[in-house]
């Protein structure tokens, strides 16, 4: 928690978006299919990104996966789907962050990387087809940490599946209330380990609202007014921003998009194989 030093007035607001004092309503939309009997794509998208992964597979060996990056805000992420091919000969798993125990998460575009492991998830599932919606609702900016991390007062947060409500939290601070359960959790230390011990829907359904809650908070950002990456100073989070890249991974200007009105308008290729 930052101290009352921390606030908008001490940072550069060349980086803020002035009228997102409250960020508004966030969305990542995510479809996954069963193209035929050994292939599944998934797309996903929100208002910073737009990849679809198709994953081939011979019953329970995966063997082959590519990714499509339609808009994404570094010029390195279009490079990031070479980074999947390890996956090639590893077992598939039915739980969406096992993905993690087959592929190196920094080496990795962080949204590829989830929505491979979710793919991989439904391959496994053998369902022709499932849908989730993301939305999070109103985000005030209280104050920021370190001068470029927002801190957020009280947030809602919910996922739909198929156009039912099927997960919903309440945010503060960096803790999160399960609605259902009523159970609090830290969207850092420990998360991956209370995910793990739910079912594998639950464990799923947390895995996705835990990073559309995170990207939601790029909405009160001016990405535009950063030129790479490495003017970013964030750690090594990403195939983006490793140090080996992020001098030259530049920002792809005018690639923000507004969906808080406009569900409609996402995933317009959805029908189509990445």
């Amino acid at each position: 928690m930052a101290d009352s030093s921390e606030n908008v007035s001490t940072i550069d607001h060349k980086f803020i978006d002035e009228s997102k004092t409250h960020t508004g309503r966030a969305r990542r939309m995510i479809d996954l299919k069963r193209w035929d009997q050994n292939t599944v794509v998934g797309w996903l998208e929100d208002d910073f990104h737009h990849f679809g992964v198709t994953l081939v597979h011979e019953g329970t060996v995966i063997t082959d996966v590519s990714a499509t990056a339609v808009r994404y805000p570094w010029s390195s992420c279009g490079l990031a789907p070479q980074a999947l091919r390890p996956l090639i000969g590893k077992a598939l798993s039915p739980r969406c962050s096992d993905i993690g125990q087959r592929l190196a998460m920094r080496e990795q575009c962080t949204h590829i990387f989830d929505l491979t492991g979710l793919v991989m998830a439904h391959a496994v599932r053998g369902i022709p087809h499932r849908h989730y919606q993301a939305i999070t609702e109103s985000r005030e900016i209280m104050g920021w940490k370190n001068h470029k991390n927002p801190i957020f007062g009280p947030t809602t947060i919910h996922l739909q599946q198929d156009g039912e409500t099927v997960m919903q939290w309440h945010n503060e601070h960096g803790e999160i209330l399960d609605r259902d359960s009523q159970h609090r959790q830290s969207l850092g230390r420990g998360f991956r380990e209370w995910t793990e011990s739910l079912d594998l829907e639950h464990g799923e359904y947390a895995t996705i609202l835990r990073r559309a809650l995170l990207v939601s908070g790029g909405r009160s950002m001016v990405h535009d007014n950063y030129p790479s990456a490495a003017a970013m100073d964030q750690p090594e989070l990403c195939y983006s921003f490793q140090a080996s890249r992020r001098d030259n991974a530049l920002r792809m200007h005018d690639t923000t998009k507004d969906y808080a009105d406009a569900p409609e308008a996402m995933l317009a290729c959805v029908n189509s194989k990445p």
